[in-house]
């Protein structure tokens, strides 16, 4: 009969995939997606809709992209 330690096997499965990403990372790419919005908000008026539907999927991109490279790992 074999002992299994509990503590090593939880250890080895969550290893590879780390529960936090690089918050200052996150949080500074989601500000500058905020900021953008922002100032999207604020001029969207006087800019042609193309050029607004073009900033608004960049910053959703950002969005994204942030999640992707630096946010929570689920």
């Amino acid at each position: 009969m074999t002992t299994t330690h509990l503590g090593r096997a939880a250890q080895s499965r969550f290893a590879a995939k780390p529960a936090m990403g690089r918050p200052l990372l996150f949080t500074l790419l989601l500000a500058i997606a905020a900021a953008g919005m922002l100032l999207l908000l604020v001029a969207g008026p006087s800019i042609a809709l193309p050029l607004a539907v073009g900033s608004a999927t960049a910053l959703m991109m950002l969005v994204g992209a942030a999640w992707v490279v630096a946010g929570p790992r689920l």
